[in-house]
């Protein structure tokens, strides 16, 4: 979300940093978080002051470690709390003399930060989220790439989706009279992917509920590719120039321009384009700059191990 009203009160935020508040601070004045604070002073030029939070190792950690376990609380739990994976607070549990295996059993299986971003690269595409009546929620991917399908389910936690999967099935296409298949992974419930809920999706009451890109995500180049197989494209134009685009239209527009600010700062220059006859969603869309979409394709490239989407990944044509 832009917060646009935040605009016509720069001079205060700007004031109140250097007088000697904290981000923190400010953002419980706003009422808004302190990424959002920081942006907006980074967008002034304002500099900012070194510091943060104070860093101790896990290790120092382990009691409370155990105790919190041994509370009930998840593994993923305590890997979200202190910013770590599953397998490192697994580790530490240990080697403080517990048993995670006798502990409070849990059906959190756990996800470490680059599969997060895994499931976040696909909800920025055509995965979704699906909430029960129970309040567990469960993750879920109709592709119509077999390949796609399954290589989620090996960058994915052993038992996150059940053995069966991925499920298939064939409908007729209304616009071509021709068949297709879907190919369809659905997770087990889970803890975490509750919580991604509540962040990613804005609840409506006239409408279905939408997916939204929460104000304080940050991209990285894990869901950067999988954002890229589920809704990129690349086309090449007459004269051989690659155009890549990102389909972003359904996102309402201030998502959008979170959007672009995060593909920005990986460093690909972007532009949206609005496209017209969009009943729910902004109709906008992110496409690269003619430079940065060479720059893109090249970094990205070996990272692709679908080859099932290697047409949105062309090489450059060598002189000679």
């Amino acid at each position: 979300m832009r917060y646009e009203w935040l605009d016509e009160r720069v001079d205060e935020l700007i004031e109140r940093y250097e007088a000697g508040q904290s981000l923190r601070e400010i953002a419980e004045v706003f009422d808004v978080s302190a990424p959002t604070i920081h942006r907006r002073l980074q967008d002034h030029d304002v500099t900012m002051r070194n510091g943060g939070p104070a860093y101790t190792q896990l290790a120092n950690r382990r009691e409370e470690l155990v105790e919190a376990y041994e509370r009930r609380s998840s593994l993923q739990t305590l890997a979200d709390r202190y910013d770590t994976s599953p397998v490192a607070i697994r580790f530490h549990l240990e080697k403080a003399g517990a048993d995670p295996i006798s502990l409070p059993k849990t059906t959190d299986i756990g996800l470490s930060p680059s599969q997060v971003s895994v499931i976040q690269g696909e909800l920025l595409g055509d995965g979704c989220l699906h909430s029960r009546y129970d309040g567990s929620c469960f993750f879920q991917l109709s592709t119509t790439t077999e390949e796609h399908a399954r290589r989620l389910i090996t960058k994915l936690p052993d038992g996150f989706f059940p053995e069966s999967q991925p499920n298939s099935f064939t409908r007729l296409n209304q616009f071509t009279d021709e068949d297709y298949t879907s190919w369809i992974v659905t997770s087990r419930p889970q803890p975490r992917l509750q919580r991604m809920y509540e962040e990613w999706y804005e609840v409506r009451d006239e409408k279905n509920n939408r997916k939204i890109v929460p104000e304080d995500f940050h991209l990285d180049k894990t869901a950067l590719l999988h954002w890229y197989w589920g809704d990129g494209n690349c086309s090449i134009r007459d004269s051989g120039a690659p155009r890549v685009s990102f389909a972003t239209h359904g996102f309402p527009e201030s998502c959008v321009e979170h959007l672009q600010s995060e593909v920005d700062r990986l460093g690909y220059d972007n532009y949206a384009v609005r496209q017209k006859g969009i009943e729910d969603g902004s109709g906008l869309y992110i496409r690269l700059r003619d430079y940065d979409a060479r720059t893109f394709l090249d970094d990205l490239r070996r990272s692709n191990t679908l080859m099932a989407y290697d047409y949105k990944f062309p090489v450059p044509v060598k002189d000679g």
